[in-house]
């Protein structure tokens, strides 16, 4: 192998790495926000404050190149950012812990993949189109590379948040009915539900955060629900909304949409359970069948086989 050749495959496994180590930045923080909950509750009794960003090392270079994106280039539109941010507060991560680190990890594997790709025909010189082929997957793969991964970690956030908004009306519920005001009622269910579903007690913590520094409330409960991403979330914003507008009583809004919502998870439900015999059927035929028909039907073959044999 040529020296050239070495240095082509010491780029793309640098690229790579780098690749790898910007995947596990972004889920460590997906992370990071919960064992820091644990740690600091324990030990303190307290929740964490996100405000501060302590990074060093890869993280910290990743932190400077998307601040520096943020603030003297306008690569990305507003739109654009503001879209991303909710996106990664979609994810349940801090954005602004998070959004530099994508910003960098998206230029340095906008950068660094088609460059290796690049770097890999020119030394290794395929055929035009595997050249076409490997430049052209390249390309998306570094720009879309931190948005999947953000993709991935969303998917299980957004589970937790409506496996937990139904008994977080009910909470509520209970605590309206006691006398609390909604803040009060807010504080109480966060602070219960920590242990048993974290994400729907940071997404209900951040909503009273919001109310009590806002000055309009409406604009609490919009954010509340876009931050949130999940339908449920959406629906007891708007409800939260038109309760404030209209004067109606809250623990009977609450109720509602807590029932409709447990009655559209047993729709969801049924519907699943009614899919999973026709979903049964590519298996049952793959890996039973042959089975059966190997002991039902083997030892007759068998026999049938010595007897031709004998003859």
């Amino acid at each position: 192998m040529t020296p050239n050749q070495w240095i082509a495959i010491l780029f793309i496994a640098g690229a790579a790495s780098c690749a790898l180590i910007t995947a596990f930045l972004l889920l460590s923080e997906a992370r990071h926000r919960e064992l820091e909950t644990r740690v600091m509750t324990v030990a303190h009794g307290v929740l964490p404050d996100y405000r501060a960003v302590h990074l060093g090392g890869f993280r910290g270079i990743l932190f400077a190149i998307g601040d520096r994106i943020l603030k003297r280039t306008r690569i990305y539109s507003q739109k654009e950012i503001a879209g991303l941010e909710g996106m990664i507060a979609a994810s349940g991560l801090n954005p602004r812990r998070a959004l530099p680190i994508v910003l960098g990890g998206k230029m340095l594997l906008m950068a660094l993949i088609p460059l290796s790709a690049i770097l890999y025909c020119y030394i290794f010189t395929p055929s035009m189109l595997t050249r076409i082929i490997v430049i052209a997957i390249s390309v998306p793969v570094g720009m879309l590379g931190p948005d999947a991964i953000l993709g991935l970690i969303r998917r299980p956030y957004v589970a937790a948040l409506q496996r937990g908004i139904i008994d977080a009306l009910d909470l509520l519920v209970v605590c309206s009915e006691a006398g609390l005001g909604l803040e009060s009622a807010l504080e109480r269910v966060a602070k219960e539900m920590q242990h048993s579903n974290r994400p729907t007690a940071a997404a209900l913590s951040a909503l009273l955060d919001e109310l009590r520094v806002l000055p309009d409330r409406r604009e609490a409960f919009a954010n509340f629900g876009k931050r949130s991403g999940v339908d449920g979330m959406q629906r007891l914003a708007t409800m939260l909304v038109q309760s404030l507008t209209y004067g109606t009583p809250l623990a009977e809004a609450l109720r509602a949409v807590a029932a409709e919502l447990r009655r559209e998870r047993m729709i969801k439900l049924e519907e699943r359970a009614s899919k999973l015999p026709a979903k049964l059927v590519l298996p049952l035929i793959v890996f039973i069948l042959p089975c059966l028909v190997i002991v039902l039907v083997g030892s007759s073959f068998l026999r049938l086989f010595d007897a031709l044999a004998a003859h």
